[in-house]
């Protein structure tokens, strides 16, 4: 029996987990996979995740892991003249891997229950407490809770199970990312995260640390039949800038190069809860990556959640009153952010609307750092 149970031990499940287990709170998180593993993701923490490190007391751990410094956003469109703006707050970026397993061990240590490798099979409301099922090594395990929290991200067969609107839906979107030697790119990014664009796609690129980067882009396949390579040439060819960052023939590097990819990723709206269950991180949302702020969104959610549960715990609140302030501040924290996001995302794609987006920002320096401010919390 716990008060809370988490699925998912990302940095939206961790977070939560950590928040409430100092707080005395009998948290369980079941994740499952077995740490430490990638998953696809620009790996940009902005300031709302330094923000989120920093309340769990771990900011010097953090540090010891030698994230690499963000300092500046440069733009690199497929015509016309590179952009470049200061974030102008404190960023990071880092590997998934790393990061998430530092954020689950931390969770951990403050004392909550980790399951893990372990797959929730199903979720039964029964009065006050929601049955979770489980899937282990060993068999099937059940656990019973007060309060139920899905972390899972952006897609699981739970969706379907909890029947989510979103589910039959074919978005077309898909997202892949790379990892490659900082030795074969002719000039790494540093202390900057790049973007480069060309229709229907778009492409960021980070040092994860002095010796490795991310190359994560997101293509439409409504607009082109692509698969992860024929995307990649297809941006080589049309942005020059891009092409111009690599050592030798981009094409052969990336054939020894691990790919992580996502397709049918859904941008749309979601419920923030369904029969009970509260989502957090990319199962409550998934922003646009032209933002930067997943992981960022994915630690504040779990911080919100968190701190409404404690509430509602120590005050004694019943779940509908719960679910509606839970509902109520998860909007106003993030429905502006995703729909702004969304639109930048499409004019970014589109032909026409990217080419007078970049011109407008060419003309108008200072509009790139009001957008890059208003997709985040500052």
């Amino acid at each position: 029996h716990y008060d809370v149970a988490i699925i998912g031990g990302g940095p939206a499940g961790s977070t939560a987990a950590s928040l409430l287990s100092k707080e005395g709170i009998r948290t369980a998180v079941v994740e499952k996979k077995t740490f430490p593993r990638e998953v696809l993701c620009g790996e940009f923490l902005s300031q709302e995740v330094v923000s989120a490190i920093k309340e769990l007391g771990v900011y010097d751990e953090f540090l010891a892991l030698h994230p690499n410094p963000v300092s500046h956003f440069r733009l690199h469109p497929e015509n016309g003249t590179s952009i470049s703006h200061s974030l102008g707050f404190e960023a990071y970026a880092l590997k998934r891997s790393t990061l998430d397993l530092f954020l689950l061990q931390t969770a951990e240590r403050i004392g909550a229950t980790v399951v893990q490798p372990a797959e929730v099979l199903s979720i039964n409301r029964r009065g006050d407490l929601s049955d979770v099922l489980c899937k282990t090594s060993e068999g099937e395990m059940a656990m019973e809770a007060h309060h139920v929290i899905a972390a899972y991200g952006k897609q699981n067969i739970l969706d379907k199970r909890l029947k989510r609107n979103f589910t039959q839906h074919r978005s077309g979107y898909t997202g892949i990312k790379y990892h490659l030697p900082a030795s074969l790119l002719s000039n790494p990014p540093g202390r900057e995260i790049q973007l480069f664009t060309a229709e229907g796609i778009y492409c960021g690129v980070n040092m994860v640390s002095d010796t490795e980067a991310t190359l994560c882009f997101l293509f439409d396949g409504n607009k082109h039949n692509f698969d992860p390579n024929t995307a990649f040439s297809f941006l080589l060819e049309r942005n020059g800038t891009f092409q111009s960052i690599f050592k030798g023939n981009p094409q052969v590097l990336l054939r020894t190069a691990q790919l992580y990819g996502t397709g049918n990723i859904y941008f749309g709206q979601r419920n923030v809860i369904e029969n009970g269950v509260l989502m957090i991180g990319d199962a409550a949302a998934v922003i646009a990556p032209l933002a930067g702020d997943g992981i960022g969104m994915a630690m504040e959610s779990g911080r919100l959640a968190a701190h409404i549960i404690i509430k509602s715990i120590h005050e004694h609140w019943n779940r509908a009153a719960t679910e509606q302030l839970y509902r109520m501040k998860w909007s106003r924290l993030f429905k502006k952010r995703l729909s702004l996001s969304l639109r930048l995302q499409h004019a970014a794609l589109h032909p026409i609307g990217g080419t007078l987006g970049m011109r407008l920002l060419q003309l108008f320096p200072w509009l790139t750092g009001t957008l890059i401010r208003q997709t985040r919390k500052i």
